[in-house]
């Protein structure tokens, strides 16, 4: 018997019925993901003992990125494989799980990290169960985080996506995904592939075609954050890349988000929140660091933002001890920063690097007011955030319509 499903909030139960459930470990990001593969295989033919379960780990050899199988005893994959793409360095292994997933029919199809995860909150059902008993084709991972960690997210990431194609998923870039074999055949046949090698694949590629199209998706809290070991990206780059990935997907699909207005709430299934403690932000730091770039970037800036912005800014930098930056202001200077991105106002690498002052300057501020609340008042204060991204919606369309001949 199938299981009832809450499309607000649920908690998935095990599907029942066949199919194959196929899931990629990323092994591209992690090179021990061999030992994690094993462990997802035994635990997925428990958790679905009415399916067939194949787990492969993703790789790259000789520039080629395939999926590879880590029992010796288990049948071999017929191990597709293509010349490697991706965005400034990060590669995506989705075109090869895609082709392993429709030339084997698979009925649900998972991109999982190499990460240890968190058991107790079965996030292996959680994540692939909405597809095979729910009837759902997307699933984006949602994950338990200390109100420090995510900070990007919190700022531009999530507001930014929820205003673009008005469906509110929390956290868009989590870097794993379940995906219907339906989905995956339609995202197989995308011309993108051939069109746009670079970029097809990544994260915000899959994510803004899932919201830009009538998709049926949902989000899945899978517990504690699978934090990666090792070395971490330098902050400015990173922001520099997601910044890349959301501003290319918006000129792709401006001619969808430029027709939605407000935002609506996905089906939501796990448990969602905040971990307690986590470090306090270094605000003073952050603070100095937006104002050292208020002082050095002061020209490219004026070429990027509104003068409205820029006089908020200067106020701003004026009183470093009360620091705040209002979230409208914020809303105008992210779609500033996209505008001048479309229109490449300023050489688009240097463009990118040049926000990470205005985001610590946000950060600082944001850290500063939430500082005490507990988890309702913090998730009352992003939905205060998503909403002036919401409102400020219009802003945006005008100046990218009219990107030359605006003037604020």
């Amino acid at each position: 018997m199938s299981s009832s499903l809450d499309p607000t909030l649920a908690t998935v139960v095990a599907p029942v019925g066949s199919g194959r459930v196929l899931v990629a470990v990323d092994g591209l990001s992690n090179v021990a993901a061999g030992p994690m593969a094993l462990r997802i295989e035994g635990h997925l033919r428990e958790r679905f003992p009415g399916h067939e379960v194949t787990v492969g780990v993703t790789t790259c050899e000789s520039g080629e990125i395939s999926l590879r199988r880590e029992l010796s005893a288990a049948p071999a994959f017929r191990a597709p494989s293509l010349a490697l793409s991706g965005v400034e360095g990060q590669h995506s292994a989705l075109r090869a799980v895609l082709e392993e997933a429709v030339w084997t029919s698979a009925r649900v199809v998972a991109l999982v990290s190499a990460e240890a995860h968190d058991d107790s909150a079965d996030w292996l059902g959680t994540l692939l169960g909405p597809i095979l008993d729910g009837g759902f084709d997307f699933v984006s991972p949602a994950y338990l985080r200390h109100k420090g960690d995510a900070a990007i997210n919190t700022g531009i990431v999530y507001p930014l996506t929820r205003a673009l194609y008005g469906r509110r998923l929390r956290q868009p870039l989590g870097g794993e995904a379940a995906l219907s074999l339906p989905l995956a055949t339609r995202l197989l046949e995308d011309a993108d592939w051939g069109r746009d090698p670079a970029t097809a694949g990544s994260d915000g590629w899959l994510v803004a075609k899932v919201l830009a199209t009538e998709t049926r998706a949902c989000q899945a809290w899978l517990g504690a954050w699978p934090r990666p070991d090792g070395p971490t990206e330098d902050p400015s780059q990173t922001l520099a890349r997601i910044l890349g990935m959301l501003f290319r997907e918006m000129e792709r699909h401006a001619a969808r988000w430029q027709r939605v207005e407000g935002s609506a709430p996905l089906p939501t299934f796990g448990e969602p929140g905040l971990l307690d403690g986590g470090p306090q932000p270094p605000i003073d730091r952050f603070v100095a660091a937006f104002q050292l770039g208020e002082r050095e970037l002061a020209s490219l800036w004026g070429l990027v933002l509104s003068p409205g912005a820029r006089v908020a800014l200067r106020r701003a930098a004026a009183v470093p001890e009360r620091f705040r930056l209002d979230d409208a202001t914020w809303a105008r200077i992210v779609y500033d920063f996209a505008v001048a991105h479309f229109a490449r106002l300023v050489e688009r690498r240097q463009l990118l690097l040049s926000m990470t002052p205005l985001y610590l300057g946000w950060a600082a501020s944001f850290a500063a007011e939430t500082h005490g609340l507990d988890v309702k008042a913090i998730e009352d204060r992003v939905e205060q955030l998503c909403r002036a991204f919401e409102q400020q919606k219009r802003y945006l369309i005008s100046r990218w319509r009219w990107p030359d001949s605006f003037n604020p």
